[in-house]
């Protein structure tokens, strides 16, 4: 009993080991991806654009942040509530350039999109753009909101990209359309991250088995010796 034990304390310790290097390697390389910050205590304001390479540019020098629920309709979904509108003065794009990325690693792009309550139909694209010699832009996607009072909830989107130089730019950039210029295409909760490895996962799925044998032997009764 005292083998089997150790052996699967030594698969929980494993599976430490392994969300651990999961965690590590699913850091947000994109800056204040949330838009918390400046707070807007419930209201919204214009930023100026970050230094790039430090966050966010928005394509008239500055870029809008607010409140999802008081100011855009949409439910509360990220750190005080807040997300960014891409159609700040008009057809407006939405861009941070990431550093440090691995060439040739497979990365996961993910964010939440919605329409704003009266905006009208909008349409967003999605880009990242591969910085190296010679500049590769590469559509991602099409996204596309009704803009009426009912279109009041988030999607989540997710793409895969594989850099071939250690610098890239994510961009959201909005069509125009018939709906209103400069009110709708909200985005936050946007994230950049290494995809884990399948090994990893596998480890971890092998270790969340382990740990729940290990509770199992603890909660059960011992047996009085005969």
């Amino acid at each position: 009993m005292t083998n089997v034990k150790s052996i699967l304390a030594g698969v929980a310790a494993a599976a430490l080991l392994g969300l651990g290097g999961a965690a590590q390697a699913a850091s947000n390389l994109v800056t204040n991806g949330n838009f918390a910050t400046p707070d807007q205590g419930g209201s919204w304001g214009v930023v100026t654009n970050d230094p790039v390479g430090s966050g966010w540019q928005g394509s008239t020098g500055v870029y809008e942040v607010g409140n999802s629920l008081k100011i855009y309709g949409l439910p509360c979904i990220s750190t005080n509530c807040q997300n960014a509108e891409v159609n700040y003065s008009g057809f407006d794009s939405l861009t941070q350039q990431i550093n440090g990325l691995t060439i040739g690693e497979k990365y996961n792009f993910t964010f939440a999109y919605g329409g704003r309550n009266a905006g009208g139909p909008q349409k967003l694209e999605v880009y990242f753009t591969d910085l190296g010699e010679s500049s590769t832009v590469i559509h991602l996607g099409t996204l596309t909101s009704a803009g009426t009072n009912g279109d009041n909830g988030w999607t989540y989107h997710w793409y895969s990209v594989v850099p071939t130089s250690t610098s890239g730019t994510i961009s959201f950039m909005s069509d125009v359309t018939n709906g209103t210029p400069g009110y709708g295409n909200e985005v936050t909760n946007v994230s950049l991250s290494a995809a884990p490895e399948p090994a990893t996962w596998a480890l971890m799925l092998v270790g969340f088995g382990g740990l729940g044998a290990t509770l199992r032997m603890r909660r059960r009764p011992a047996m009085a010796a005969v």
